[in-house]
C-alpha cells in the first residue's frame, strides 16, 4: 500500500468539512481513502442528498477528468466511484452517508470508521 499523503488528505478532509458545515453530509463516517502510489489522494463521502463527494466536490464528469488530472494513477478508482455515482442516482435520494464504510473490498483504499 502506498504512503498516505498527509498533506494531500488534510485538504480532501478540511473540503469535506465544508460540506459538513453546508449540511450536505451528516460527518465524514464512513468515507473511503485512496493514496496513490506518487502522492495525493481521493477521499469520497456520500452526502444526505444522495451524491457521492470525491476531495469536497460532487463527482460530475468535470471533476472527475480535473482529478485525472491530478492523480493520474488512480483514474480505474475515479471510474469505479463514477459508476457507484451513476448507480446512487439511479436511484431514489437517500442519505447516503454511510453508503461506503465496509463497502470497499480494494486493498488500496482506507476505510475510516
Amino acid at each position: 500500500m502506498p504512503p498516505l499523503d498527509q498533506a494531500a488528505l488534510a485538504d480532501a478532509q478540511a473540503a469535506t468539512a465544508v460540506l459538513v458545515r453546508q449540511g450536505k453530509v451528516a460527518e465524514p463516517v464512513g468515507a473511503m481513502v485512496i493514496p496513490a502510489q506518487r502522492g495525493g489522494v481521493l477521499f469520497a463521502v456520500g452526502g444526505r442528498d444522495g451524491e457521492l463527494y470525491v476531495n469536497g466536490r460532487a463527482l460530475t464528469q468535470g471533476w472527475a477528468d480535473h482529478l485525472r488530472t491530478m492523480v493520474p494513477e488512480l483514474a480505474s478508482d475515479i471510474i469505479r466511484l463514477q459508476a457507484m455515482r451513476a448507480e446512487w442516482l439511479d436511484a431514489p435520494p437517500e442519505d447516503r452517508t454511510l453508503a461506503l464504510a465496509g463497502g470497499c473490498t480494494d486493498s488500496n483504499c482506507l476505510t475510516p470508521h
